[in-house]
């Protein structure tokens, strides 16, 4: 394993002395192969489908070099997979680290159904660095940049089809040698991305509780306030803005209609979800809607 302040500091080095746009990075990211994440890749590979691919990849985020934290949230007709990376505050290295997870990503899952795989749609957190053109011609779709988060947006019919190898007897030895790797890790995500994940995943049935978030971390609800106290972090605020970014997505990637949205976020009216959006983004819901699609 390269450390990864090294690896973005190559990755850095390199963008500087390409002429034009770089576009390295993102030709290392679609090199990537299953077997080069040991049996986190071999695992996925061997995945009935993609969708138990990612599933997978979720799982044991903890062993992809990388890439911290994978949030899968399933809508009607597709599936929009997000990823922690740093935004235009990381060093620029990281940045185009964060741009050829896009290729590495679609080659690995290319790779995995054995099919010419590509996402409906892709978002990058920053401004983008590389030659964004380069990218949507590999990925076979658009990609907006500066969106403060980045994910790819894959149809629900694609992740459904059966992988090339799909094997359930391979895939469930794999899974357990990476289990045996996972418990021998010590987590790195962040407690408040974690939390954050948590609190996103229950909104539809309203504002999760503390004391519940905390039980399905695994710990008491005085170990997580004491954790996300040494991050700096307040539940609320992470509530906040779980809720922001959740109604951006479904404001940005879906056809919802506004009243849904609000249920799906935690509100029990439009009004107040329209109220809170306001205040979060300085606009209203229907005008980021309008403002995030036009052109």
């Amino acid at each position: 394993m390269v450390a990864e302040e090294d690896y973005v500091r190559l990755l850095e080095t390199i963008a500087e002395a390409e002429d034009g746009l770089p576009r390295a990075h993102i030709k290392l990211g679609a090199s990537m192969r299953c077997e080069e994440l040991g049996a986190v890749g071999l695992a996925w590979k061997s995945s009935p489908t993609l969708m138990d691919g990612w599933d997978r990849a979720q799982r044991y985020v903890g062993v992809v070099a990388g890439v911290r934290a994978i949030e899968i949230a399933r809508n009607e007709q597709t599936t929009e997979i997000q990823f922690l990376r740093l935004t235009d505050e990381a060093p620029k290295g990281a940045r185009l680290s964060n741009e050829a997870t896009f290729a590495s990503f679609t080659a690995i899952s290319r790779e995995a159904s054995g099919r010419p795989f590509k996402p409906v749609h892709a978002y990058c957190a920053h401004d983008f660095i590389g030659d964004r053109d380069f990218l949507e011609n590999y990925l076979g779709c658009p990609v907006e940049d500066g969106a403060g988060a980045n994910g790819i947006v894959i149809a629900n019919e694609e992740l459904a089809l059966p992988n090339a190898v799909g094997d359930d007897a391979i895939s469930r030895f794999f899974d357990e040698r990476v289990e045996e790797m996972l418990a021998e890790m010590k987590s790195e995500v962040p407690i408040a991305f974690q939390v954050k994940s948590q609190i996103g995943k229950n909104l539809s049935g309203g504002i999760p509780k503390l004391s519940h978030v905390a039980r399905a971390l695994g710990m008491s609800a005085r170990t997580l306030q004491r954790k996300l106290s040494d991050e700096g972090a307040v539940f609320q605020d992470l509530v906040d803005q779980a809720r922001r970014e959740l109604s951006e997505r479904l404001l940005r990637t879906t056809d919802f209609p506004l009243v849904e949205i609000a249920f799906l976020t935690g509100f029990a009216e439009q009004s107040g979800f329209t109220r809170a959006f306001k205040r979060w983004a300085g606009e209203t819901p229907r005008s980021y809607r309008l403002s995030s699609t036009s052109g």
